[in-house]
């Protein structure tokens, strides 16, 4: 299982998301080979889905999809590479988790499939 926990989306003075644990994610993703990601944005409070994916493939070099995008998000999860959830309102996040039917969809990913799983704030404490 490979579980990237952050406290923030970004550390002061860094220009770009996830500037400052690039290496280590980017460490993760060659040895997983992962070409693309799941961004779960649901956290999101002020930010657009589709920058915050944009954002995130400009620092890891991946094609980064929102997962708003799929009809079937819990086929979209089953077939990931690399699951990405964003910071903001837990409860926001959790709520929407539990509605769209993500949450064992996203645990089988990670457990089962060994899915690596990079979350922060929000996405941090759903893991």
């Amino acid at each position: 299982m490979e579980l990237i926990l952050l406290s923030n989306g970004k550390a002061s003075g860094d220009a770009e998301l996830l500037g400052y644990a690039k290496k280590q994610i980017l460490t993760v993703l060659e040895r997983r080979k992962a070409t693309k990601a799941i961004l779960i944005p649901y956290a999101l409070i002020r930010s657009n889905y589709d920058d915050r994916a944009r954002d995130l493939e400009k620092t890891l070099g991946i094609q980064v999809t929102s997962i708003h995008h799929f009809d079937n998000q819990a086929e979209a999860i089953d077939q990931a590479e690399c699951i990405i959830i964003s910071g903001g309102n837990t409860w926001m996040l959790n709520q929407m988790l539990h509605e769209k039917c993500l949450i064992v969809p996203i645990q089988r990913a990670v457990r089962e499939r060994e899915v690596p799983y990079i979350g922060w704030s929000a996405g941090c404490n759903v893991a």
